[in-house]
């Protein structure tokens, strides 16, 4: 792995950074439309090339977080332009109905403080931008929260980096563990609700 770090900074110190800064703009945009690609991990990856001085920190805090919420507005307008009939004849293949339904909900709830939050609900952050959009959420609202949330978490994500230095890999470890808390704790409030909505039936 060291040899295989060494070699990937040699290739992005021979190139033009204004190239590198693109490939960082791109996945993070790209992350939020293709939710598998690995977008946190290449903001921790880039803070370990802003020490190594590979890269500048505010030109990769501004294009990671210019990319993630362009790629956060891009699904809300998909859900706002294209409504519930796109996803059942083709989204559904990545966006469950059930899903989006859900999200919906909890965004008529809690809306602002679900929007807010947003980055840091890792796996299902593309649902919560269709949702606002089927809901018909205001757009500056989306962006001003979309905006406010991924400043946060790139932040948070690059200052990790940086502390950790070569150890960037201590960081994805953690981001995985967190995911897996994260989708229990999701898991939990869906088996709640499902269990209230049942008693109040019954």
């Amino acid at each position: 792995m060291a040899a295989y770090l060494e070699s990937l900074i040699a290739e992005l110190s021979g190139i033009d950074p204004i190239w590198a800064y693109c490939i960082l703009l791109l996945s993070a945009f790209l992350e939020n439309v293709i939710p598998p690609v690995p977008g946190d991990t290449v903001v921790v990856f880039s803070a370990y090339l802003v020490g190594r001085g590979t890269l500048g920190l505010w030109p990769v805090f501004l294009t990671t977080w210019i990319g993630g919420t362009a790629g956060f507005l891009g699904m809300y307008y998909l859900g706002y332009s294209r409504g519930r009939a796109f996803f059942t004849s083709r989204g559904g293949r990545f966006f469950s109905l059930e899903g989006l339904a859900k999200a919906e909900y909890w965004l008529q709830r809690y809306g602002v403080i679900l929007l807010l939050g947003n980055r840091f609900l890792s796996g299902i952050r593309s649902v919560i931008a269709i949702g606002a959009g089927l809901g018909g959420m205001k757009w500056m609202t989306v962006a001003v929260c979309g905006a406010i949330s991924t400043a946060v978490w790139n932040g948070l994500l690059l200052y990790a980096g940086l502390m950790v230095g070569q150890n960037w890999e201590q960081v994805t470890g953690l981001l995985k563990q967190y995911n897996i808390v994260l989708l229990g704790l999701l898991l939990l409030l869906v088996v709640v609700f499902l269990w209230r909505w049942w008693a109040k039936r019954s």
